[in-house]
């Protein structure tokens, strides 16, 4: 009697600095692919991974590349600059930098913008039950 085994490939590690964006294989370190964001600048890039999508938001810009390939779906630039907080919820992905909150359909259109005009600026905090993003304080 024979013995079917499966052994499951490790999920790509992906890891963002200076505007760039990399898939790892988390094996051997290896670089599987790259991609460099357009508005990146020196800010920290923020990332949010699903089983089939790569959203990361740069200085001036969110990315959306297909998992595990690092494939460029979209690129948009946002309104605001800055440090980004990132929510997905459903068909919507959330993107607050500066006091500022966007929202765009998961194929990159923008739907809105809240400048929350007169209420000040600074690092934003995001969710919906049990889909939580803190702010980062460091700008």
């Amino acid at each position: 009697m024979s013995e079917y085994r499966t052994t499951a490939a490790a999920p790509v590690l992906v890891a963002a600095f200076l505007g760039q964006i990399f898939g790892i294989d988390p094996v051997t370190g290896r670089v599987l692919w790259e991609h460099k964001q357009d508005g990146a600048g020196i800010t920290s890039t923020a990332l949010l991974i699903t089983p089939a999508a790569i959203y990361a938001a740069a200085l001036s810009s969110v990315t959306c590349l297909r998992y595990p390939t690092g494939e460029l779906l979209w690129e948009v630039k946002t309104a605001t600059h800055g440090r980004a907080t990132l929510v997905l919820e459903g068909d919507r992905l959330f993107v607050a930098k500066q006091g500022e909150v966007e929202c765009f359909s998961i194929t990159g259109q923008h739907l809105w913008h809240n400048r929350f005009k007169g209420k000040g600026m600074g690092p934003v905090a995001l969710g919906v039950p049990g889909n939580v993003a803190q702010a980062d304080d460091k700008d």
